[in-house]
């Protein structure tokens, strides 16, 4: 039992890690809302990709978010993000 607590420690912090490090980067467009992108410093991949009829484009961030932009839609003139 007592070998079991510094892996199972180990793991709960990895697993902390990972969330803390995880977050949505590309979002939205979707019905004319705004659609928001970042710089990932990381790894980024596509939750899902439609077309814009279809609806909006998500992206999640591993890694660190340096800068955040958002649109009035997808390649759009840049808006405020509030």
């Amino acid at each position: 039992m007592r070998r079991r607590w510094p892996w199972l420690l180990a793991a709960a912090l990895l697993l902390v890690a990972g969330f803390a490090l995880v977050t949505r980067c590309a979002d939205g467009g979707a019905m004319g809302a705004r659609y928001r992108t970042c710089q990932c410093r990381g790894i980024e991949w596509v939750q899902y990709d439609r077309t814009a009829a279809d609806g909006p484009r998500r992206t999640l961030c591993l890694g660190l978010v340096s800068s955040t932009a958002c649109h009035r839609s997808r390649g759009g003139e840049v808006v405020s993000c509030h």
